[in-house]
Parts: structure tokens; sequence; C-alpha cells
């Protein structure tokens, strides 16, 4: 019995190992080629230099992308994450009849396939003229981004307790005064770990926004796209990338060790 328990925890822990190596050797690979002295993308480097460092900061085309994916993504957050959180706000406190429609609607753009979604998102704004604008990108993203905003807003308010507002009611308080002292306080970390996925994942689409920005609002990850099928891997893509790696990583560690954002998802 106990050498079969053996075998299995083995194969287990094989397996996981296995998970992790397909999870982080990407990762591992672009931080070691960032910091390449070839002129190509090369893996393991035959020397090591900040040039390409460097040339991302001084790039005015890279510099530009993420300046709109960093206004997009921000934008694109504010929406979702307001809009997310009052629909939560209501399935969670509210019995009505098509409840269950209503959060399946809601949840609908995790389980379409992107390009789809931007097929008929192009036919919308050809009707309504806001193709290539940044208005229509900001939309497509809270779009997509919302039903992140939605679950976890939904598991948040879920877990707060009833009591502590039905007793500040009772003592007096008003509605406003109830949201302001008493759920708000609550819901922080949820409110946080939503607006941190939710701009993840804005900052990091790419199907959506090819079909949608138009050549005036290049997010990173086109402009990345773009470099990578007219002139192959830039060492200096590859810099940025580490960079952004590293940002996402530092995200995630403070985001787990603060907000135990793992819970909420």
């Amino acid at each position: 019995m106990n050498l079969r328990r053996a075998g299995t925890d083995t194969i287990w822990i094989a397996w996981m190992a296995i998970g992790y190596i397909v999870v982080l050797l990407p990762i591992v690979v672009v931080v070691f080629a960032s910091f390449s002295d070839s002129n190509t993308f090369r893996f393991p480097p035959t020397g090591y230099s900040l040039k390409w460092y460097q040339a991302a900061f001084a790039s005015s085309e890279y510099r530009n992308a993420l300046g709109v994916s960093l206004l997009v993504g921000l934008l694109a957050t504010a929406v979702s994450l307001t809009a997310g959180t009052l629909a939560a706000y209501a399935l969670s406190r509210s019995e009505f009849r098509g409840k269950s429609s209503i959060e399946t609607l809601l949840l609908a753009p995790l389980a379409l396939p992107h390009i789809v979604w931007a097929i008929g998102l192009l036919q919308i704004y050809a009707w309504l003229g806001i193709g290539g604008t940044l208005l229509g990108l900001v939309l497509a993203h809270a779009a997509l981004t919302l039903p992140f905003a939605v679950r976890i807003m939904l598991s948040t308010f879920i877990q707060l307790d009833r009591t502590l507002q039905e007793a500040a009611s009772t003592l007096g308080a008003s509605p406003p005064r109830v949201i302001w002292h008493i759920v708000l306080p609550l819901i922080w970390p949820g409110v946080l770990t939503s607006a941190l996925l939710t701009f993840l994942t804005s900052f990091n689409e790419v199907t959506v926004s090819v079909l949608i920005a138009g050549s005036r609002y290049l997010t990173y990850p086109v402009r990345l796209y773009s470099e990578l099928r007219s002139q192959g891997i830039d060492p200096t893509t590859v810099a940025i990338s580490a960079m952004l790696l590293a940002l996402i990583v530092v995200f995630a560690l403070i985001g787990e060790r603060f907000l135990n954002w793992s819970r909420r998802v």
C-alpha cells in the first residue's frame, strides 16, 4: 500500500515538474536572451550586454505603443470595473427572474473566441462610425475584461457578511455611509484584484486590437506582432518583453501576498 502511494506521489510530482518547466522555460529564455550582445535573437547568449534595454528606452515607436497600451488598459479597467462591480452587487444581493441568464451573458466573452468577437465588433463599429478610434478600442477591451471583473467581484460580494451592513443600518447609518464605511473597506481587496487582472488582460490583448485599433492606436502587443511578421524577432522587443514579465511577476507576488487574489479568481 505504501509502495503504491509512493508511486502515485512520484507520478504527481513528475507531472507538476513538467508543468512548471513548460510554463517557466519560455520566461527563462526571454529573460536570458534579453541580455544578449548579439544583433539577433539568440539563446543561449554568447555574451551579455544591456544595449537592447538601452535601445528599448530610446525607441519612440515602442514608447508610443506602450503608452497606448497603458492608456487603453487604464480606461478599459475603469469602465469594466465600474460596470462589473455594480452588476456583481446586483446579482449577489437580488433574486429576480432571468438572473442566471444575465450572469451567463456577462460571462459569455470568456467562452467566445476573440476573433469571433472582433468580427462582430467590426460590424457594429462600422454602423456607429467608431472604428479605428480610441473610444472603440477602449469599449472593445472593456467588453473583454468585464467578465473578469464580474466574476471576481461576485465572489467578493458573496463572501461579504450582510449582517455588518444590517447592523450599521440598524444603528442609524444612511445607505451612503454604509457603503462608504462598511462595504468599500471590506471589498477593497477584491476591487484591487479585479483591477490588476482586468488591466493585465487588456494590456496583453492582441486579436481584437489588431482588427479594431487601426493604424493610429497601435498597442504594444500589436506592434510586437507586426514586427515579428515583417522583420522577425527584434532583440529590442525581447528586452521590452523581459521588463514586462518582471513587472507582471511583481504585480502577481504583491497581489498574492497582500490580496490573496488566487482565492478570489
